[in-house]
């Protein structure tokens, strides 16, 4: 379980620390890198909700999800297996990722473009991998 702790943290720390550098990087412009991929600053905020309730509400979200994973782990019926528990994990993080930019920055900041897709984050490559992992089919 440590193991999947310490997981946690580092993708934490890595999404966080890429939204610092891209902001200082490329803020205000556009940088290429390679054919397919540009470090384009995209904010995206939650302009329906108050900051007051975003303080409360978001957070409490984060946990319920949280609460939930732990208990269909304690069930027995999923997240048993180490791959599982690492996706559950890595989704569990890049969730956190974003609620930490909507508290702090007041909106979360994507910035990986490959002009085909919409502009994302590593917190949401983390989301929809660790969810692909934590639900991927067993035999």
């Amino acid at each position: 379980m440590a193991e999947i702790v310490l997981f946690s943290v580092v993708f934490l720390l890595l999404d966080q620390g890429s939204k610092n550098l891209a902001e200082l990087g490329a803020a205000g412009r556009s940088v290429r890198i390679g054919p397919f991929l540009r470090i384009r600053c995209v904010a995206h905020s939650i302009t329906s909700l108050n900051a007051s309730r975003k303080q409360i509400l978001l957070p409490l979200l984060w946990l319920i999800a949280l609460a939930s994973a732990i208990a269909l782990y304690r069930s027995g019926r999923w997240f048993q297996s180490p791959s599982a528990l690492f996706g559950l994990a890595l989704a569990l993080s890049g969730a956190a990722g974003n609620l930490i930019d909507l508290l702090w920055r007041e909106h979360v900041l994507n910035f990986l473009d490959l002009g085909w897709w919409p502009v994302f984050n590593l917190a949401d490559v983390g989301i929809l991998a660790g969810l692909a992992l934590a639900f991927w089919p067993r035999g």
